[in-house]
Formats: structure tokens, C-alpha cells, sequence
């Protein structure tokens, strides 16, 4: 009986560290990308204290143009890539929707039925096993939502 709690409480603890350093990882992802924005602002800087210092402003108003233009360009692909994808099903969106509640539920169901039907010392391995397992993924998948920002 011990061992059935400590399995579960472990795995817990596995999910709730990898939420955790799933979070981790995303804060060194914005620290990253902060950084390089800015180094890509520091160029920026650059640039135009060089035009301010020949005194291109023709060549302050093309790329002023040509950024709009780009700018544009990348809106309109965009839009037509997300226009090419097509209007999905309903059924097909909500089935999607239900891969994680129904895995969860399939791992508790699995658990359930073999700690009923766990008579052999060979299961108390395989019972162990999907214990933690089904601990782990439970606590990951709730855990990884209440991490995320709420927009």
C-alpha cells in the first residue's frame, strides 16, 4: 500500500516539476528573444544616427516606404494562407479538443481497472508503472494550464 502512494505521490511530483520547468524554459525563451530584440534595436539605433549624420533623408523616406511595403506584403500572405487552410469541421475541431481529457480519462480507467484486477507479483511492476504514468501526465497537462498566462 505503501509503495501505490509513494508511486503516486512521485509521479505527481514529476508532473509538477515538469510544469515547472516547462514554465523555466519559457522564461528563458522571453529573456532570449528579449535580448535579441534588443540587439536588433541597438542596429536600428545605428542606422539612423548614420543617415542623421550624411543627411539621407530621401533614404529615411524609402525605407519608411519599403518597411510599410513589406509590412503589407507579410499582412496579405498571411491572410491568404489562413484563407487557403479552409473552414474546419465542427465535429473534427471538437474531437481535437477531447485528446486530452480522453487520455486522461483512459489513464484513470486503466488504473482503476488494474489495481482491481492486480493479483500477480509480475503486476504490481506493470501497476506501479501506469500509476505513475497516469500521475505524471494528470498533474502535467493541469499543471502546464494553470502555469500559462491568461489573455
Amino acid at each position: 500500500m505503501f509503495d501505490l502512494i509513494s508511486t503516486v505521490l512521485t509521479g505527481g511530483v514529476t508532473g509538477i516539476i515538469g510544469s515547472v520547468l516547462g514554465k523555466a524554459f519559457s522564461f528563458i525563451d522571453a529573456w532570449q528573444e528579449e535580448k535579441k530584440a534588443d540587439s536588433e534595436h541597438g542596429r536600428t539605433i545605428e542606422l539612423f544616427e548614420l543617415q542623421n549624420k550624411i543627411g539621407a533623408e530621401e533614404t529615411e523616406r524609402e525605407m519608411a516606404v519599403t518597411d510599410a511595403k513589406y509590412a503589407a506584403d507579410q499582412r496579405v500572405a498571411a491572410y491568404h494562407h489562413d484563407a487557403s487552410v479552409g473552414i474546419s469541421s465542427t465535429w473534427v475541431v471538437d474531437c481535437l479538443r477531447l485528446v486530452r481529457p480522453a487520455l486522461t480519462l483512459l489513464l484513470i480507467l486503466m488504473v482503476g481497472y488494474l489495481y482491481t484486477q492486480s493479483v500477480e507479483a509480475g503486476r504490481a511492476t506493470i501497476e506501479a508503472s501506469v500509476i505513475y504514468m497516469s500521475s505524471s501526465s494528470v498533474l502535467w497537462w493541469f499543471g502546464d494550464r494553470a502555469l500559462r498566462k491568461k489573455t
